[in-house]
């Protein structure tokens, strides 16, 4: 018998907390209505793009479930370098998609830090592929090669 621990069947192992010791962090809100499709596919178009700005500065993009009764999620996003930062937050604004006033942008608490998971592992999966469709767009326009 191993000592080693199993995961039920059809389960996937929880992922390690690697991130809690970084120090810049800011965290947005997001709401996904299921009811309201507009507004809904306005704010998946949004987080793609706050996907693929992360990615374009060397983000950790992090989420989790803020109030589950107003489909709000809370995107938190960890910086390495404050010129990293700084760029981030001049993507985020430069988009009417995704600027934001800023009293919107809040510093989570470190239990919140703590408790984010993987996007993947957080949002709706119809919202993550569109998600990754925005993202993919968008970074895809930086390779040479395609273009």
């Amino acid at each position: 018998m191993s000592s080693a621990p199993s995961n039920p069947p059809g389960s996937t192992p929880p992922v390690p907390v690697y991130w809690s010791e970084e120090k810049d962090w800011i965290v947005l809100i997001v709401f996904l209505p299921r009811y309201d499709a507009q507004d809904r596919e306005c704010a998946t178009e949004a987080i793609g793009y706050m996907f693929a700005y992360a990615q374009m500065t060397d983000t950790l993009m992090v989420a989790l479930v803020g109030d589950p009764a107003a489909d709000a999620y809370e995107l938190l996003f960890s910086f390495s370098t404050p010129d990293n930062k700084a760029e981030f937050l001049r993507l985020l604004q430069s988009n009417d998609t995704t600027a934001c006033e800023e009293d919107e942008i809040l510093v989570p608490h470190q239990t919140e830090i703590d408790a984010a998971q993987p996007i993947a592992r957080v949002l709706p999966a119809d919202v993550m592929r569109k998600v990754t469709l925005v993202a993919t767009m968008l970074l895809g326009g930086q390779d040479e090669a395609i273009q």
